[in-house]
């Protein structure tokens, strides 16, 4: 393959498997509230469904990047990791309870998850200079599905079981499943040698300095936040404002395909003029915008709050997953694991405890999401955005071109 080809396929093929195996956990933003009020669930309950998702989604991250940076067929990995995703949504939607649902939720999250370091450590390695860019390509694949699963799931669902709509959100990971079952050959081992316990040991150093801790504090503030809006406010469209299903789905949608078109512009502006603006930029203007959802009686003002706000942390993402992984300098994989862990299985706790903030008022599981934002706006400010050199501990500038 050329080489012009291979990043068209890391471009194109990669960010589309994203969309396919984020599909159905895209569909389960409106499958909750749909599962809640079928079976009479409280907001808590139907927040603990989206913590339960991202739990399993945390434990699936650093195994993940450990594996795609100890041996060399990644492109196997990732089609297991499809195939994973379709087996586990599949026994979801069979599910009898509850607790069971839960569960297999989260045991499908875990293939989910141990897509994502695998390949973005690819993406990454390929395109070294343009790290967020690649990252933020990437998280579109992810948008996309966070786009279209909600409109569609959020029409269908006015006319089907919610089980039926879960099950037909999983067929794009299936037919991608069947395509990687040929392309998996076009995914380009890891060029490291194989992981050690050194290479962790050195990855663990790291993050254990102050620098480390403020990074994953505000990885964990800022999931929080998106994990709350994105858990909160279908609930908030169709309990507090009493609109529908359909409408519920469209508003999501639209509140998220800003995000799709911010990240790798986002990203890309980050590339050029450094991480530590952007975030905090991105962490004010989204605070501000959910709290103008929250204290809004009319749609017209709703709606661009949490377009705002879900175009912000979305195009945010990108661009803090390139200043971790430049924190580290090396094992892309394997840092992008440890930081999805941390900051998606303890940002998981962002769905819980906004649904226990909007026990008595929805608005409050908003404002939780605001303050969550606004917190890691203020990580941002305090951290020095260091790029560490590969194969060295001296930090260099940001805007350094290497």
């Amino acid at each position: 393959m050329s080489e012009r080809a291979r990043r068209i396929f890391y471009l194109i093929v990669l960010p589309l498997g994203h969309a396919s195996v984020d599909m159905p956990g895209g569909a389960l933003w409106l499958i909750a509230p749909a599962v809640g009020l079928a079976w009479g669930l409280s907001p808590a309950e139907v927040g603990l469904l989206i913590t339960a998702h991202n739990v399993g989604a945390g434990l699936g991250y650093l195994p993940s990047g450990i594996l795609a940076d100890r041996f060399s067929r990644r492109g196997l990995m990732l089609t297991a990791t499809i195939w994973w995703v379709v087996i586990g949504y599949a026994a979801a939607s069979f599910a009898p309870g509850y607790w069971t649902f839960a569960l297999l939720l989260a045991f499908a999250a875990v293939g989910d998850a141990a897509w994502h370091p695998m390949a973005t450590g690819a993406m990454v390695q390929h395109m070294p200079r343009r790290r967020a860019l690649a990252l933020g390509v990437h998280l579109s694949g992810g948008m996309l599905a966070e786009v279209l699963g909600p409109l569609v799931v959020g029409f269908l669902l006015g006319y089907l079981d919610w089980r039926v709509v879960f099950r037909l959100a999983i067929i794009p990971a299936a037919l991608m499943g069947l395509a990687m079952l040929y392309l998996h050959r076009y995914v380009e081992p890891s060029r490291d040698p194989a992981l050690t316990r050194s290479d962790l040991r050195d990855i663990f150093s790291v993050w254990r300095t102050p620098a480390g801790a403020i990074m994953f504090g505000l990885g964990v503030s800022y999931s929080m936040s998106f994990v709350a809006l994105l858990a909160m406010s279908p609930l908030f469209f169709q309990t507090y404002h009493g609109y529908s299903s359909a409408w519920a789905g469209v508003a999501f949608a639209v509140m998220l395909l800003g995000g799709a078109i911010s990240a790798p512009v986002m990203g890309q502006v980050s590339d050029r003029w450094g991480r530590k603006r952007i975030v905090v930029l991105s962490a004010i203007a989204a605070s501000g915008g959910i709290l103008l959802a929250a204290f809004s009686s009319s749609p017209f003002l709703l709606l661009p709050g949490v377009i705002i706000g879900g175009t912000a942390l979305s195009g945010m993402r990108p661009v803090y997953l390139a200043a971790a992984v430049e924190m580290v300098g090396k094992r892309e994989s394997t840092s992008l694991g440890l930081v999805y862990a941390v900051m998606d299985g303890l940002g998981a706790l962002g769905g819980l405890l906004a649904g226990l903030a909007g026990t008595n008022d929805l608005r409050f599981a908003l404002v939780f999401a605001a303050g969550a934002a606004l917190l890691s706006g203020a990580f941002a400010v305090v951290h020095p955005f260091e790029v560490r050199d590969v194969g060295s501990s001296r930090p260099i500038a940001m805007h350094d071109p290497r």
